[in-house]
């Protein structure tokens, strides 16, 4: 393993890669590749080497997953133009970025995956109709022909998936599971160590995955209404725990929250991280909600 700790300037200086910003990119022992790295991104870092994966794609991904571990990468993908990995950034990363890269186009050599002279669409040698483009920042190399189909099958899927009916009803049924999954982890909690306010955090989680699973359409309804309905179930949960602690006296609650002043703080404390916790959750479903809307073929372009 080599000692030498690379920058990210250094590790292009050496392979003649060009640099823009966070961005690295160019032709890396025969493939063309692009690397992103950005401390506080997500993920922090990520590798794309561009090539047609047209009938092989399974066996690459058994690859990648075989070898997670030993190549240190939180996740991967096989994509449209080839595949991208996530490597887990500790310290020396460009280090780690090339001991991937050496790895991953060695079996792509081996496997006769096509490298930066052929269209990573059709796998076939570039000609004199190929044209500079741009896909989700990657710059790369496709014959004019295949780019126009490309662009207009990411048109047709983005308006297939426009069409599809937003199942609220059916999505409001998955979040008001995850919201009774919250409302007993809530319940736990506050008996065993009088923190009911957890149960939001796995409540608006849990209802923003389950209302997908369940049909639903990641719209702006979606993130509105699985806040509320974890709003109201654990408010509504948290009172009957409270009421079920004072054996049923409301008014018992109120004299508490007034003359016993660890009680009070409890009780604020859970009021407040019921409505933290619910905030994060939302802020998370809106930046996933902003990043499904992003369509493939606004990123898709023509370079010059």
């Amino acid at each position: 393993m080599e000692s030498k700790r690379y920058k990210m300037k250094d590790f292009a200086g050496e392979y003649g890669l060009e640099t823009d910003g966070k961005c690295c990119y160019g032709v890396y022992k025969g493939y063309r590749i692009h690397v992103k790295y950005s401390l506080m991104g997500n993920p922090a870092c990520l590798v794309t080497v561009v090539t047609d994966t047209d009938g092989k794609s399974d066996n690459l991904e058994k690859f990648l997953e075989k070898n997670k571990k030993e190549l240190k990468i939180s996740a991967y993908g096989v994509v449209g133009i080839g595949l991208m990995v996530s490597p887990q950034v500790y310290t020396h990363v460009f280090r780690q970025v090339k001991e991937i890269l050496d790895k991953v186009i060695a079996y792509l050599k081996k496997n006769g995956f096509p490298g930066a002279d052929s269209c990573p669409y059709c796998g076939e040698v570039l000609d004199d109709t190929a044209i500079a483009m741009i896909e989700s920042g990657i710059p790369f190399s496709a014959h004019s022909a295949c780019f126009d189909r490309a662009y207009a099958t990411a048109k047709r899927k983005e308006e297939a998936e426009q069409a599809m009916p937003a199942s609220k009803l059916a999505g409001m049924g998955g979040a008001l599971c995850g919201a009774l999954v919250g409302a007993a982890a809530a319940a736990i909690l506050f008996f065993l160590w009088n923190f009911a306010a957890l149960g939001a955090a796995v409540a608006v989680f849990l209802g923003n995955w389950l209302y997908s699973k369940f049909g639903g359409k990641n719209i702006l309804f979606k993130v509105i209404s699985v806040a509320v309905m974890t709003l109201v179930v654990l408010l509504a949960v948290y009172f009957v725990c409270l009421l079920v602690d004072a054996g049923g006296d409301i008014s018992k609650i109120g004299n508490m929250v007034l003359s016993d002043g660890n009680y009070r703080q409890a009780f604020i404390l859970n009021l407040v991280f019921i409505f933290v916790f619910d905030i994060i959750g939302t802020v998370y479903a809106v930046f996933s909600l902003m990043r499904e809307r992003k369509k493939i073929s606004a990123n898709m372009r023509k370079a010059g």
